[in-house]
C-alpha cells in the first residue's frame, strides 16, 4: 500500500458531542482543518469513545459531525479511555488509558500506512501520548492543553506530578507544547517548566462555523425566554464563581437597583440536576432573585447568546485557562459581557471599552461592574457592542492561527499556490487582507492615542479626528481640506486605512511622505473618535464616531453652479492668458476646495497640509497661481 501523508488528531470532546467549550474549540479545529486540508492528505480522528447511552453523547451533534467527513478521506478510530463510553473526562487512571489507547491505535493503524504525517491532541487525556509514541515520531506531535490540574483541582498532586512528567516526555525530541492564550503560555512555562522554545502559540478562535451559528437569527433555541433578561452561562462547577453572581445581584436588589431577569444555565449533561445545581437553585429561591434555572446543556444552550434581549452576559468565573463566552458574546454582539479577571479572561476585555471586569471572587466588585454594565445607555451600549464584535473580528481568527500552524509545523501541507492563500475576514465589508499586510501588520500606536496616551502626551487635544484613508486618490481628497485643522492643539489627527479597496498600492508611502501619524485599522476601531472623515463608504460599518463622507471625483454627488459652459472671458475652452493648467476664476465645481495653497506647507502638528497638485510628497510639481483672473 503506498504511503499518504496523513494528519492525526485526537479530541475528547466535540465529535460525538459537545458538553464543554473545548468540544466547541475541537469541532472548530477540525471544521478548519477540513476546509484547508489539499487532496491527497488523510485525516485520522481519534475521538473518546461515547456510547448512545450515555448523557455526554449528543446523537444530533454526532450526525452533523458524520455529514462534515462525508465524502471526505477520513478515518475514525474511537478511543476507549475505560468509562465504558460514559465518560468524556474521568480521571487520571482514565488518562492514563486513553493516552495508551490512542498511542497503540497510531502505532498500529495509522503510522504503517502513513507517509509524512501530524499529529495534534488535545487536552490533558492525552497529554501521555509522548511518552508512549516512537521517538522518530515525537517531533511530529504537539499537545495542546486546554486545562491543567494546577488550575482545576490543585489538590490532585498525583495528577500534576503525571502532567508535568507527561509534558516534558517528548521535549528533547522535538515535541512542541500548544498555547491557547497568553495566560496558558505563561502557565505552562512558569508553573510546568516547560521551556520557552518548546512553546508554539495555538490559540483558541471563531472558525466559519462560529460566526453562522452565532450571528444567524435567535430560532430553534427551545428555552422560553423573558423579553430582556441578564445571561450568564456554563459548567455547574464551583470554580466557575456562579455563587458570586448570585451575591452580586442580591447586592445590587438591596441597594434597590434594578437588575432584568436573570437566565442562569449553570449547565450538566445529565439529566437530573445535580447536588451542586440543587443548591443554586435553592440560594436563587433563598435571595428571592427572579430566574430562569437552566440545567441540562443543549447545543442549544448558547444560542441564547443570539437573542436580543439580552442586557448583559456575566462571566464570573474564578478560573479560566482562556474562556470562549466573552468571545462567543463579542461575534454574536451580546452584551456588554462582564468578566472577571481570571486567569485567561484577563486579557480578552478591555475594560470600559469592549466590556467590564472585576477582580475574581469579588461579589461586591462583580455587583459594581454589573450595574455599570446595565447602566449605559442606548448609545453607549451599541457601541460597545461594535468595539467588541470588531475585537472578535480582527483578534480571534482561527482559520489564520490554523494555517500558520500547518505552515510552521507541517509545510508539505500546503499547496504551493492556492486561491485561497489570503485571510478573509469575515466582517460585513468581506475586505480581503494579505496575510502580513501592512494593515494588520502595524503594531497599535501608544502615543498619541492609546489606552496608556494620557500619562505620556505633554498636550491633552479636546477632539479626536480619524481621517479613513482608502487609497492615494481618497487621500489627497482629503489632504485638500484638512487645512482647517492645521496648527489648531484642541485636535489631534490621525490617519488609518482598511484595506476595503483594493486600489491600495502606494498609500503607505503617501502617508509616510505625508508626515501623517498612522495607527492600525484594528486600533481605529478600538478607539473613540469624535469624528471620522472619508472619501468613500468601503469598510466604515465597524466605526462608531459621527461619519463625514467627502467624495472625490465629478461622481453623481457633484454639483456645478453658475453659468454652464463659462471658462473664461468669452472664450469656450480658454483656460487663461498663457497659462497652461489656469481656468481663470470661474466655478468649477459645487465641492470647492479649501484651503489651496502655492506651496507644500509642512504643519506644526502631525502632518503635512497641501492639495495633489501642490503636495511634493507625491512626485508633482507646484500648481502655479494664474497672474491676472479673467
Amino acid at each position: 500500500m503506498t504511503a499518504r501523508p496523513t494528519v492525526v488528531v485526537a479530541v475528547h470532546d466535540g465529535f460525538y458531542g459537545c458538553g464543554t467549550g473545548a468540544g466547541h474549540a475541537n469541532h472548530g479545529f477540525l471544521h478548519t482543518l477540513l476546509a484547508l486540508l489539499p487532496k491527497g492528505i488523510h485525516l485520522a480522528i481519534l475521538p473518546v469513545r461515547m456510547a448512545p447511552d450515555s448523557p455526554e453523547y449528543h446523537p444530533d451533534w454526532h450526525r452533523r459531525v458524520r455529514a462534515m467527513l462525508r465524502d471526505r478521506d477520513v478515518s475514525i478510530h474511537p478511543i476507549d479511555n475505560g468509562t465504558g463510553g460514559q465518560d468524556r473526562w474521568g480521571a487520571l487512571d482514565n488518562f492514563r488509558r486513553c493516552s495508551a489507547e490512542a498511542a497503540d491505535r497510531i502505532r498500529r493503524d495509522i503510522l504503517p500506512r502513513a507517509g509524512r504525517v501530524l499529529i495534534v491532541a488535545f487536552d490533558v487525556p492525552f497529554f501521555g501520548l509522548a511518552a508512549l509514541l516512537p521517538p522518530a515520531v515525537r517531533r511530529h506531535l504537539i499537545i495542546v492543553p486546554r486545562s491543567s490540574g494546577l488550575l482545576h483541582a490543585p489538590h490532585d498532586t498525583e495528577r500534576i506530578a503525571w502532567e508535568r512528567d507527561s509534558l516534558h516526555a517528548g521535549l528533547s525530541a522535538g515535541t512542541r507544547i500548544g498555547t491557547i492564550s497568553p495566560y496558558m503560555h505563561r502557565h505552562l512555562r512558569e508553573d510546568y517548566g516547560i521551556p520557552h522554545r518548546a512553546l508554539r502559540e495555538f490559540a483558541d478562535g471563531l472558525c466559519a462555523v462560529d460566526w453562522r451559528r452565532l450571528t444567524g437569527p435567535a430560532t430553534d433555541i427551545g428555552i422560553e425566554l423573558p423579553g430582556e433578561f441578564v445571561f450568564t452561562m456554563g459548567r455547574a462547577e464551583p470554580y466557575k464563581g456562579f455563587e458570586d453572581l448570585l451575591e452580586a445581584v442580591a447586592i445590587l436588589r438591596g441597594r434597590r437597583k434594578h437588575v432584568p431577569h436573570l437566565v442562569f444555565a449553570a449547565t450538566t449533561e445529565t439529566s437530573r440536576p445535580t447536588d451542586y445545581q440543587q443548591y443554586l437553585a435553592a440560594r436563587i429561591a433563598e435571595l428571592g432573585i427572579d430566574a430562569t434555572i437552566v440545567h441540562r446543556f443543549t447545543p442549544a444552550v448558547p444560542r441564547i447568546l443570539t437573542h436580543p434581549g439580552i442586557r448583559a452576559v456575566v462571566v464570573p468565573s474564578r478560573a479560566e485557562p482562556f474562556g470562549r463566552i466573552p468571545m462567543e458574546a463579542f461575534a454574536a454582539s451580546a452584551g456588554p459581557v462582564v468578566t472577571t479577571t481570571a486567569h485567561g479572561l484577563s486579557g480578552q476585555i478591555t475594560d470600559g471599552v469592549t466590556g467590564f471586569t472585576c477582580p475574581p471572587g469579588a461579589p461586591d466588585a462583580l455587583a459594581a461592574a454589573l450595574s455599570r454594565a446595565l447602566a449605559l445607555d442606548s448609545r453607549r451600549r451599541r457601541t460597545m457592542l461594535r468595539r467588541a464584535r470588531a475585537h472578535a473580528l480582527h483578534n480571534y481568527d482561527h482559520e489564520a492561527m490554523v494555517r500558520g500552524v500547518l505552515a510552521e509545523s507541517a509545510p508539505w501541507l500546503m499547496r504551493a499556490e492556492r486561491e485561497n492563500d489570503r485571510l478573509r475576514l469575515p466582517s460585513c465589508t468581506r475586505s480581503i487582507v494579505t496575510a502580513g499586510g501592512s494593515v494588520q501588520a502595524r503594531p497599535s500606536v501608544k502615543v498619541p492615542i492609546g489606552l496608556q496616551a494620557r500619562h505620556w502626551n505633554t498636550i491633552r487635544p479636546e477632539r479626536r479626528v480619524l481621517v479613513v484613508a482608502h487609497h492615494v486618490t481618497s487621500l489627497l481628497r482629503l489632504v485638500d481640506m484638512l487645512t482647517v485643522f492645521d496648527s489648531d492643539p484642541r485636535v489631534q489627527l490621525v490617519f488609518s486605512w482598511n484595506g476595503s479597496d483594493p486600489f491600495v498600492d502606494g498609500i503607505d508611502e503617501c502617508l509616510g511622505r505625508l508626515g501623517a501619524m498612522v495607527i492600525p485599522w484594528h486600533q481605529a476601531i478600538n478607539t473613540e473618535f469624535d469624528l471620522a472623515i472619508a472619501a468613500n463608504h468601503g469598510g466604515l460599518t465597524e466605526i462608531s464616531a459621527d461619519l463625514i463622507i467627502l467624495p472625490h471625483g465629478a461622481g453623481y454627488t457633484k454639483n456645478s453652479p453658475g453659468e454652464p459652459g463659462s471658462r473664461g472671458a468669452g472664450e469656450p475652452g480658454s483656460r487663461g492668458a498663457g497659462e497652461p493648467g489656469s481656468r481663470g476664476a470661474g466655478p468649477c465645481s459645487g465641492c470647492r476646495r479649501s484651503g489651496c495653497c502655492t506651496t507644500a506647507v509642512r504643519s506644526r502638528r502631525r502632518w503635512c497640509s497641501g492639495t495633489n497638485r501642490n503636495w511634493r510628497g507625491c512626485g508633482h510639481s507646484p500648481r502655479r497661481r494664474p497672474e491676472s483672473a479673467s
